[in-house]
């Protein structure tokens, strides 16, 4: 017989972006964008140089060195002339309807799409342009001097009494139980978002300041020169105060992860811990709505957040009754599933009731699981001859599931079915071009209505019955600390390149401003596309200033059609704007995997890591130039 529990806490994953994989990382599309949006950047920058006065430069190179440097020029053209097109285009909103729609994702300069290979080629040959001065300079490089410097910034930092910044979260790890209040079903969640918050808070605000603070002082007082005993390149200072600062919140990150884990190990109740504090390895399958008004959403119930697609119950149509069903396709599943007894089915979907219903009573909802070998004549003839079939004869000689009866769940809890692994055995035989596995959801009751998405329903590929796992546990938490460390890594860069040139202050202030429109990137698009209340940033302004309703249309006046008009240009540039802002929200869900009890995938951090690491490559060479223009290491 099939068991079902459904006392086990809220366990999901509200993904509204798939994992990334490594595929779609090192895809054309992916490779073309990074060479469209950096090679812009280089192509503008060395054309702005080469007409400021870099012709004399080049023209006194010899031999090889003049001609490659003014081949990769003429090779730059095309994507230099994208980049001027690019910017009269900013101003193309002044002569549109005013009902013309903007799109955040459209290039501001329409081109079919072959044109986006050869613009790539003239983008990658910017990028040779600009990076060949910093290829030529890494044979002078010395890693004795940037273990120095690096050393130094380590000191610093310590000697400027930044780690009391932490103190405060050893009050949260000591009496974190006295004022954090949970539900016994929230109590790991609850826990683990509190640290995770703290640590990220503090972590990034101390890494930013000191990434800010450290090179203007060194321009400012040359105390470059107590370490080093000639000149130093100015790549080495950039890579030494990054690598030191890194070693400083690298340490205090692995102690706080340390003492975040004790504590919430030590904290959690038996209860919490037996059913949370693990970390599932689900299969997800892909999401298809039937006989709803949207086969890719289901229907539309009026929700604000619309990531869930809904069913409703059997209702009269003209042709009779009809079911809306939700059907999850998987079109392979493990082999390592096939040899256990039980498989455990987990699942967390979501009322919206058009009636009162019952007290303490959940909604009842039909489950089918059905392999590609299914027949379901055959079965029926085998069931005829003989009754007495078991489901886990069915499973397996059929291709078919069906718990006993209907299975019910209750809104903000996680039900769960056994099912036999004859029925994964069944799965793997059979047309390799055909799902392996189907399971259909449909809603037992008329008048209610159940919400799903992808996520929601998983089929565990660890082992269902363990019950506490806490090394595993322990694991999953240090990747998502690893995935925080990777925001450190980005918060450093960026706010230390910008320090090469600007002030401590404004360089944090810079540096905290672009990490912020980073993980506002959605209201960024809205206000883009124009579908934010009120207009667009200076409508919005005046309209808090004037203290006017946003839904209430602007008097026609003068004043208020310059203000409407000039909106249009700012929305435009903060389209092109962040299309260049990194995607820090994929970074920021890790602690929901660990939460809810879920093992971050490995190839998703790793993609995220690469992606951060290409990001932050082309900061790196920015610093490289902005602290080659100045007179930082001596005379040279």
């Amino acid at each position: 017989m099939n068991s079902m529990n459904l006392n086990l806490p809220w366990a999901a994953l509200s993904l509204e972006r798939d994992p990334l994989e490594l595929f779609q990382v090192l895809s054309v599309g992916s490779t073309l964008f990074y060479l469209l949006t950096v090679g812009g950047l280089a192509s503008l920058c060395a054309f702005l140089w080469f007409l400021a006065g870099g012709f004399r430069k080049v023209f006194a190179l010899k031999g090889f060195a003049r001609i490659a440097v003014l081949l990769l020029l003429a090779l730059s053209i095309p994507i230099f002339l994208l980049d001027i097109a690019s910017i009269v285009a900013l101003f193309r909103p002044l002569f549109l309807p005013a009902d013309a729609v903007i799109s955040a994702n459209a290039p501001l300069v329409p081109r079919p799409g072959w044109a986006d290979f050869p613009l790539a080629l003239s983008g990658l040959a910017a990028i040779l342009l600009v990076s060949a001065p910093f290829v030529a300079n890494l044979p002078r490089l010395s890693l004795r001097r940037i273990l120095a410097i690096a050393n130094l910034s380590f000191k610093e930092a310590i000697r400027k009494r930044v780690l009391y910044a932490f103190t405060g979260l050893l009050l949260i790890v000591l009496f974190g139980s006295w004022f954090i209040p949970s539900k016994p079903t929230d109590e790991l969640r609850t826990y683990v978002s509190v640290v995770f918050y703290a640590m990220t808070v503090v972590l990034i605000l101390v890494g930013a300041l000191l990434a800010a603070s450290g090179l203007p002082a060194d321009i400012r007082t040359q105390s470059l020169f107590l370490i080093v005993t000639k000149p130093v390149e100015r790549v080495e200072i950039l890579l030494g105060r990054l690598i030191g600062t890194m070693a400083l919140m690298t340490l205090v990150l692995v102690v706080l992860t340390s003492a975040g884990l004790m504590y919430i190990i030590r904290g959690v109740s038996p209860d919490a811990a037996e059913e949370s504090l693990k970390a599932r390895l689900p299969l997800f399958g892909f999401l298809e709505f039937k006989n709803t008004s949207s086969a890719a959403k289901g229907d539309n119930v009026g929700r604000e957040w619309e990531y869930r697609g809904y069913i409703s119950g059997p209702t009269q149509s003209a042709t009779g009754i009809v079911s809306p069903e939700a059907s999850w396709v998987y079109p392979t599943v493990p082999s390592v599933l096939a040899i256990r007894d039980k498989v455990q089915a987990e699942f967390t979907f979501d009322i919206y009731r058009t009636t009162k219903g019952f007290e303490n009573r959940g909604v009842g909802i039909g489950l089918v699981i059905t392999t590609r070998n299914h027949d379901a004549e055959a079965m029926r003839r085998a069931r005829e001859k003989d009754p007495s079939l078991s489901p886990e004869q069915i499973a397996s000689d059929h291709g078919y599931f069906q718990p006993a009866g209907s299975v019910t769940f209750f809104d903000y809890a996680t039900g769960s079915v056994d099912i036999p692994g004859a029925l994964f055995a069944n799965a793997l035989k059979g047309d390799p071009k055909l799902p392996a596995l189907t399971v259909r959801v449909t809603c037992k009751e008329s008048t209610q209505y159940v919400g799903m998405a992808r996520y929601d329903f998983y089929f565990r590929q660890d082992d269902a019955r363990a019950g506490a796992q806490p090394v595993r546990f322990a694991v999953n938490f240090f990747l998502a600390s690893f995935a925080l460390w990777l925001r450190l890594l980005l918060v450093i860069s960026v706010t230390l390149v910008l320090s090469t040139e600007l002030s401590t202050v404004i360089s944090l202030l810079m540096g905290m401003v672009l990490m912020m429109l980073a993980h506002v990137q959605e209201f960024v698009r809205e206000l883009v596309e124009g579908k934010s209340a009120g207009g667009g940033p200076l409508e919005n302004i005046k309209r808090l200033i004037d203290n006017s309703v946003a839904a209430k249309p602007l008097e026609d006046t003068a004043f208020n059609t310059l203000i409407q008009q000039s909106d249009k240009v700012v929305r435009e540039v903060l389209g092109a704007l962040a299309r260049f802002l990194p995607e820090v929200d994929r970074l920021s869900y890790y602690p929901e995997y660990v939460g809810n009890g879920f093992a971050i995938g490995g190839a998703d951090l790793a993609c995220n890591a690469i992606l951060t690491i290409f990001y932050i490559l082309p900061w790196l060479l920015l610093g490289f130039y902005l602290l080659r223009w100045r007179e930082v290491a001596g005379p040279t």
